[in-house]
């Protein structure tokens, strides 16, 4: 990104703003007033063209019109749109925005009439007239619906009244008749029952108000469809000309309001942004032909980001800036958790059927939610739905494990049993892994520490890059590297303990280490030294390195007590056994799953309690529970392994994304 001022005369900015729209390369600062220069006005006819925008917006929207879903068979020229603007304008008026008019007004009749006999419905279920209901000088009466029987309570007060009650909806609708002079205290009885008071209209006979009633709704209600139908037919045949007009307005409305970001002084503009110096020389060389001078300026503050991803990546930008939008120098993560999130994804979903269903689901969603925010998300659905199903192969697992370690019979515990036989054949009728077997949990776990410890250092990799760039190789080497040498301690620690215990000679990658003490540690148990083994040999000087370079970067800043951070090398130990949560998170996944169908089958199986039905309805409601789970559960820890245990290393984020003036056209030609 290059810094550039533009300035002209003053009489030009119009010309320049057609020009900086049809360029769509210039991000324009927000400008700042001296003394001889002040921000523009905007232009005169700007508040004409907002209207006409609002207006051809809602008709977009009453029309549920979508640009993205609609290829334009031609592009219209703008002369040709400004030919026939006005003319348009009042034609969708009428065509569009009078209908609209009308369904709102159909629309509040239609709920004052259901108002009416939401009042008559329960008054027709008294069966008292309403002449008889209302209009006493002698009597007070009271009609509407309470939550209990107020007649005990009326009792108390006198005997001169009469009550007809009857349950409507369920709640009680009454009409009571009391003389006057009792009438505040049957109110107030009333209102302790819940009273809500019913307006008795002027109707003679309630069941003819009524079919009268629903007569005109009926009659309202398809001349609405009729509307309804005149609209879509507008619809079809003038979608790509109202998107044609409304992609006008805005270009138009962007330029009109350029002089709000621009400085002007009595005869000349100027207006200062980022452009990519890529494109410097052409667009120097087309503002001079403009008779407006570019200057290349130096660098204030931070320029505006640019994400320039492939078109895969650029769905996992959305995750990417919902932490924050990197600075225009720091490393963009988006490639780092495109590759990263769908494989931990579907490390902890990894089950063929779930795994369908989520790619099912998120391309079916695909079409009905187009925004491009959804579209990008529902991007991401597919990608881990579809390494869900990759990694269900290699487990072997659909809707729960097919193949479970002890004495149950594969095709007692799952509901599709032999179905899934086949799958296997080839490696003789067990997965490719077995997550759920004792050495696969174990393998499983030391892999998913093995991945913590790599992405950590490779975090810390890439802040090293990020620090080297902003501030020189000294405080790279103090800041990151020294963590990277200190995590690498760590990880020799790890690999030390591991190897004592004997997980690496269970890999079949090193000799059987007999009984010796895992950790090491002298003073604190006979025969330490047998415990020691090349990898706590190699952890020392590495953390001895460590230390050193902590300090020299931490004192200098904060004195003696910069010291104590060093605890901070904990922290790092607890983010890699972080890590662990890929396998912790899939075997809760997969034995919820056995539980649901191990239940679901004794429930189905003739031999056993023998109730099908049933037994069908916790096998749907378990798996559709755990699905639930299976999407919310690997996709947030996903996240938070990328958000906590990955970015912090070297992404600080804050940055401003590049938002250069114009926009692209679709419906107009250039």
């Amino acid at each position: 990104m290059v810094r550039v001022s533009v300035v002209g005369p003053r009489e030009k900015l119009g010309e320049t703003a057609d020009l900086l729209h049809r360029l769509n390369l210039v991000h324009i600062e927000e400008p700042e007033e001296s003394e001889y220069f002040r921000i523009g006005e905007p232009h005169p006819d700007a508040s004409v063209v907002s209207r006409a925008l609002v207006q051809m917006r809602s008709f977009i929207s009453h029309l549920k019109l979508d640009p993205s879903r609609i290829v334009p068979r031609r592009k219209f020229r703008e002369s040709e749109i400004e030919a026939q603007l006005k003319e348009k304008l009042d034609e969708y008026q009428q065509l569009i925005g009078e209908r609209i008019e009308y369904l709102r007004s159909v629309d509040e009749k239609i709920a004052s009439l259901q108002e009416q006999l939401n009042q008559i419905e329960p008054l027709k279920r008294l069966g008292i007239p309403a002449r008889l209901l209302k209009g006493y000088k002698t009597l007070r009466v009271f009609v509407g619906f309470v939550k209990e029987n107020p007649t005990e309570k009326f009792a108390q007060v006198t005997s001169d009244f009469e009550v007809f009650a009857t349950e409507y909806e369920k709640e009680l609708v009454v009409a009571v008749f009391v003389k006057a002079e009792y009438g505040d205290e049957f109110l107030r009885i009333l209102q302790e029952c819940g009273y809500r008071e019913i307006q008795v209209p002027d109707v003679e006979d309630f069941e003819a108000k009524i079919s009268e009633i629903e007569k005109e709704i009926e009659s309202l209600k398809s001349r609405k469809e009729q509307v309804e139908k005149e609209i879509e037919e507008v619809k079809v045949k003038e979608a790509e000309t109202l998107l044609a007009i409304e992609e006008y307005l805005s270009s138009q409305m962007d330029k009109y309001e350029l002089p709000l970001r621009t400085l002007v002084s009595k005869y000349s503009f100027v207006l200062v942004g980022y452009l990519p110096a890529k494109a410097l020389n052409e667009f120097k060389a087309k503002m001079d032909a403009n008779g407006v001078a570019v200057e290349v300026l130096d660098e204030e503050g931070e320029p505006p980001t640019k994400l320039s991803n492939p078109a895969g990546v650029r769905n996992f930008e959305l995750l990417t800036t919902t932490f924050g939008i990197p600075k225009y120098k720091e490393i963009d993560p988006t490639v780092f958790i495109a590759i990263f999130f769908p494989i931990f994804f579907g490390m902890m979903l990894g089950d063929i059927g779930y795994g369908l269903l989520v790619t099912v689901i998120s391309l079916y969603l695909k079409r009905v939610f187009k925004t491009e925010g959804w579209q990008r998300m529902l991007n991401i659905g597919v990608y881990a739905g579809v390494m869900s199903i990759i990694f269900g192969f290699i487990y072997g697992e659909c809707f729960g494990p097919f193949i479970v370690p002890g004495e149950y019979e594969p095709y007692q515990i799952h509901f599709i049993g032999s179905q899934l036989e086949h799958l296997y054949e080839f490696h003789h009728g067990h997965p490719i892994f077995d997550r759920v077997e004792e050495m696969g949990v174990k393998i499983l776990l030391f892999a998913t520490i093995v991945i913590g410890i790599a992405k950590i250092l490779f975090g810390f990799a890439l802040g090293f890059y990020n620090v080297y760039v902003e501030h020189g190789l000294k405080d790279a080497i103090l800041e990151k590297l020294s963590w990277i040498i200190g995590v690498l301690g760590l990880a020799m620690i790890i690999f030390g303990f591991a190897y004592n215990v004997g997980v690496f000679y269970q890999l079949g990658m090193g000799p059987n280490p007999g009984d010796v003490p895992p950790l090491p540690l002298p003073g604190l148990m006979e025969g330490w030294q047998a415990g020691l083994n090349v990898y706590y040999l190699a952890a020392l000087p590495l953390l001895v390195v460590w230390f050193i370079l902590f300090v020299m970067g931490e004192v200098p800043k904060m004195g003696a007590m910069g010291v104590i951070l060093a605890v901070e090398l904990l922290t790092w130990f607890g983010q890699i056994m972080s890590y662990a949560r890929l396998l912790a998170i899939g075997l809760s996944s997969v034995y919820i799953a056995f539980v649901i169908n191990f239940i679901g089958m004794k429930l189905i199986d003739p031999v056993g309690i023998s109730i099908p039905i049933v037994g069908a309805i916790v096998l749907l409601i378990g798996h559709v529970g755990n699905l639930i789970l299976g999407i919310l559960d690997p996709g947030l820890q996903s996240l938070r392994l990328h958000y906590v245990e990955f970015f912090t290393k070297f992404f600080e984020g804050g940055g401003r994304l590049y938002e250069p003036f114009g926009r692209i056209k679709r419906f107009i030609e250039e």
